[in-house]
């Protein structure tokens, strides 16, 4: 899927934009932005993963003015996030139900979001 989030109004920043993936009423894994810091981060503490492990990958990303570009790809255990055309990447494992595939989207303050959304179809 790709996104684009941007403030609702360019003189008032959300305080925080999210993504949840492989959700269910249980579990999710997600995907969350501040601009204020320029803090992008992944999060897989609910994901169902029972080992030690570190659960969260922050990385600072550049905006112009609040507007953050996004390629996520998820796949049966895995999300890989490309920012703003590839200038940063990250990536995490997910050990999360397979019949966990809802996704969903937060904001803290107004933010403006378009998303496309693919289907990936393969040979398994």
């Amino acid at each position: 899927m790709e996104l684009t989030v941007r403030p609702g109004d360019p003189q008032d920043l959300y305080q925080k934009f999210a993504v949840r993936f492989a959700q269910n009423e249980r579990y999710h894994t997600s995907l969350s932005f501040r601009p204020r810091e320029s803090i992008l981060k992944i999060d897989r503490k609910f994901s169902g993963s029972r080992r030690a492990s570190i659960h969260q990958r922050r990385s600072l990303v550049n905006t112009v003015d609040g507007e953050l570009k996004l390629r996520i790809i998820l796949d049966r255990f895995s999300v890989e996030v490309f920012v703003n055309g590839g200038e940063q990447v990250l990536s995490a494992t997910m050990y999360t139900d397979q019949e966990a595939d809802r996704v969903s989207f937060f904001a803290d303050g107004t933010a403006k979001i378009d998303v496309v959304k693919y289907d990936l179809r393969g040979v398994f």
